[in-house]
């Protein structure tokens, strides 16, 4: 082969080797840009079903804060003031006035104003904002002892951390939801909720000891609210363990990163 065409076939050679570089840089190029693609959009529906998820964790916790205040107003606060008005109407028929029936419905009055100043308080958007989970937490707790049906309690452990205020709130209705499942359908007569505060996340237990369920239910993905805990879990980047065996109660496990 003359020097010709060994140089040609040099040439040849190195435009192939080129091509096949330029084709797989290309490829990975493209290949890049398709999986930086998939990630925006991933990203973007994570995004709008966190958007989603939060408008309707707030417009449920309006709704569920509503119901509670209705009944809280009719089950206790009118109920007290009935009783300050009999009170009232038997100190006016008396001939002379009873002192201790005066104290006592004095005493049916302020409790009846106390009442209403934490049902105030509960409908100020503000303060679930500017409060703590754990304290929104026990107002929700005292309500649900208000009804008379099982006692609760709530434990920290750990060093307090701040979450982003619009997982708060889907937390939080995540909690209420808990609640609302254990007051309808297990007849507890116990509820204890459980922060633990551990280095990247928050765990969260709410257990009662009620009659439980048979976990194929959720397998089923029977039990709606149930199904809710799970799904808005995994909306904020965290999960939802339900763990319950008939007759022995219910625990539900909430994580949840800070961030």
């Amino acid at each position: 082969m003359d020097n010709l065409s060994q140089g040609i076939t040099i040439v040849v050679g190195v435009a192939i080797s080129l091509a096949i570089v330029a084709i797989g840089i290309i490829s990975l190029f493209l290949n890049y840009r398709n999986k930086r693609l998939q990630a925006i959009q991933e990203t973007e529906k994570m995004q709008a079903a966190f958007n989603q998820q939060l408008l309707q964790s707030q417009l449920e916790m309006q709704e569920h804060t509503s119901n509670m205040i209705s009944a809280e107003i009719h089950d206790n606060v009118g109920q007290i003031l009935s009783l300050a008005k009999v009170q009232l109407n038997l100190i006016d028929q008396g001939e002379t006035l009873d002192r201790t029936l005066l104290a006592d419905a004095k005493e049916s009055v302020s409790k009846a104003m106390t009442d209403l100043r934490d049902i105030a308080k509960s409908l100020n958007s503000e303060r679930i904002k500017l409060s703590s989970l754990q304290e929104i937490t026990e107002l929700e707790l005292q309500r649900v002892n208000r009804l008379g049906l099982m006692i609760t309690s709530l434990k920290t452990n750990g060093e307090t951390k701040n979450l982003q205020e619009q997982k708060k709130l889907i937390i939080f209705r995540i909690i209420q939801e808990s609640l609302q499942n254990i007051i309808k359908h297990s007849k507890a007569k116990k509820i204890e909720i459980c922060f633990h505060y551990e280095k990247d996340i928050l765990r969260i237990e709410v257990a009662d000891n009620g009659t439980g369920f048979d976990k194929t239910l959720l397998e089923k993905k029977e039990g709606l609210g149930l199904q809710n805990i799970i799904s808005r879990a995994l909306v904020i980047g965290g999960e939802a363990n339900i763990n319950s065996v008939p007759g022995q109660g219910t625990v539900i496990t909430i994580i949840s990163p800070y961030e």
